[in-house]
């Protein structure tokens, strides 16, 4: 799952410095991967400021607006995969080393907008940072929230994950994958 060889990076916004923890990023993708049935894909991942994030979603959606997370899928599913939380330790991947992972999709999110998201409904950035990427990921795997009932699949995909990533070992799993720095 690794997106970036860095041990951390720096994302800066003119308000804030992020600090995004690159290993607990890969941890957590690798978890939700591996609890979706894909312990053998890989997700790429990036931390990007409001202005860019703006010209994608424009670009991607028609939207002329920051917002908190893109995904985009390498991968079309005939239903949306479902959660199963994996067991520890995580299996094994049986990728081949001469061949390159399968690629999931790619995972885009706007730690300034996470940030506003975090302060909205009291809750701690790096949770709602673990938030997004499981949301971007169950985008990737064919979960959408276009119709009320898709809505609450994908909802209820998002509670079960969170929830088994905040009573796994090293609890919670999302522990300062994402940080404010000035």
């Amino acid at each position: 799952m690794e997106s970036d060889s860095r041990p951390s990076f720096i994302v800066e916004t003119p308000l804030h410095h992020f600090e995004i923890q690159a290993p607990i990023i890969d941890r957590l993708s690798r978890v939700i991967c591996a609890g979706l049935g894909l312990p053998d894909y890989e997700v790429s991942w990036d931390f990007i400021d409001q202005d860019e994030m703006k010209t994608l979603n424009h670009q991607y959606r028609g939207k002329d607006q920051s917002t908190d997370v893109l995904s985009f899928p390498q991968e079309e599913w005939a239903e949306p995969l479902h959660f199963a939380p994996p067991q520890w330790p995580l299996p094994e991947s049986h990728q081949d080393d001469d061949m390159p992972p399968q690629m999931l999709g790619d995972v885009i999110i706007s730690p300034a907008d996470a940030l506003a998201n975090a302060e909205n409904i009291g809750n701690k950035l790096d949770r709602e940072t673990a938030f997004l990427l499981v949301h971007g990921i169950l985008h990737l795997c064919g979960h959408d929230h276009l119709q009320p009932e898709d809505e609450q699949r994908m909802i209820a995909e998002q509670q079960a994950i969170m929830a088994f990533l905040e009573r796994a070992e090293q609890s919670p799993l999302w522990t300062g994958c994402c940080e404010v720095r000035g």
